[in-house]
């Protein structure tokens, strides 16, 4: 009987380790974040419901650790052990099987392989690096529950000025370079028939 992820998290946390190499529970842990602010930022909603909170070294949750043990005691993820470039002794989770099926939305899968093709080959500190510049990550204080609602650059220059969203997007475009530069681009490149990531437009 072929074994499947069970549940939304689940599903995410089994498609990055079988998505990414090599992987860390950090890593695993960032890049189920930055699956939350893609969605959001496209969708207006998460992908899950885990609790993020703001730590030192970025989002971090409990959850996703939880989830990688209900995977490591199903057989579909396994802890192997290696050798960093520091020649310290790590643990990573690695699939334990060939193949599993992974049962999402299509709107769940793009935002995943969107996550993959920004950060799938990126090391651990480079995510990192980059989560801790995201909004919602910025606008919450130390040990706080992340609040994915400032992930969009529109609505919080909104919420900060006290006027509408679509004044809003009007204002902020125009008085801010970097984001005029980005629009632009991503309406040139829609134009010209590419569809480009979140993060290459805006990261």
């Amino acid at each position: 009987m072929e074994k499947k992820p069970k549940g939304i998290l689940q599903n995410i946390v089994t498609y990055f380790c079988f998505k990414t190499d090599p992987n860390s529970v950090t890593k695993l842990t960032k890049l189920c974040y930055l699956a939350d602010v893609y969605h959001y930022q496209m969708h207006g909603k998460r992908l899950t419901e885990v609790p993020f909170r703001h730590f030192r070294y970025g989002p971090w949750a409990e959850a996703v650790q939880m989830t990688l043990e209900e995977l490591y005691e199903e057989g579909i993820i396994k802890e192997t052990k290696v050798k960093t470039k520091k020649g310290q002794d790590a643990t990573i989770p690695k699939p334990n099987i060939p193949q599993t099926e992974i049962t999402l939305s299509k709107d769940a899968f793009k935002t995943l392989e969107d996550v993959i093709i920004d950060w799938g080959r990126k090391t651990t500190d480079e995510i990192v690096n980059y989560c801790k510049k995201t909004l919602p990550f910025l606008d919450t204080s130390f040990n706080e529950i992340i609040d994915f609602s400032r992930t969009d650059e529109i609505k919080e220059y909104a919420r900060k000025k006290g006027i509408s969203e679509n004044k809003s997007a009007t204002l902020s475009v125009i008085s801010n370079k970097r984001l005029l530069d980005k629009t632009l681009k991503g309406v040139k490149e829609a134009q010209e028939g590419k569809l480009l990531t979140y993060k290459e437009i805006f990261g």
